[in-house]
């Protein structure tokens, strides 16, 4: 017969599940913090304030990056477990250095980096991870094309933030789009060449 501590900590730790299940997904009500502090880059402030916005995209896009390749390294089975298992990891490795200097970048152009998970989730522009991969090669194919967006997504954001004319803030990524497109180079040649293109 149980103990009382026992069912005491077993009615506690279904009260914790019960509240974690009725905690929403990460959607309309999530907050995103739009606030612009005044500083002194020169930069008109309709711009910061744009500049910014472009980037919190490419922010949330970096972690949710992350996260996918986090869970194909975590995830991974059969052939080439272990030589995949160490490729992933390094792709979220990289990728996760870029996250500190976008949002420090956001900050010292005034505004707030909205870097939640919950935030990450709600603004990411990539494709949900397809959960269900087990396969080492699919789970090549499913993060090479998520790769693919997030890559895209900074170039997307330099070539913006160029023409609201943020030289340096475009000139910024540069060095991210190198570092996200080699791991996305690394990704692709385990691929067949017909399944890249």
């Amino acid at each position: 017969m149980p103990d009382k501590q026992t069912e005491d900590q077993q009615e506690k730790a279904q009260e914790v599940a019960h509240k974690a299940a009725s905690i929403p997904a990460p959607g309309p009500k999530t907050h995103v913090n739009k606030h612009m502090y005044k500083n002194r880059v020169s930069l008109p402030p309709e711009v910061k304030e744009q500049v910014v916005q472009k980037m919190q995209v490419t922010l949330a896009s970096a972690f949710d990056m992350y996260s996918q390749a986090k869970f194909a390294h975590w995830n991974v089975k059969g052939d080439n477990f272990y030589q995949l298992h160490l490729v992933f990891d390094h792709v979220a490795e990289v990728i996760e250095e870029q996250v500190d200097p976008i949002a420090e970048r956001i900050t010292q152009l005034g505004g707030v980096a909205n870097g939640t998970a919950r935030q990450a989730a709600a603004s990411s522009i990539l494709p949900e991870y397809k959960v269900d991969t087990v396969a080492g090669m699919e789970h090549v194919a499913v993060l090479a094309d998520a790769l693919g967006v997030y890559c895209a997504c900074l170039r997307n954001a330099s070539d913006e933030i160029d023409d609201l004319g943020d030289g340096p803030s475009s000139d910024f990524y540069n060095q991210l789009i190198i570092d996200a497109e080699e791991q996305l180079y690394f990704l692709e040649s385990h691929l067949e060449a017909g399944d890249v293109q």
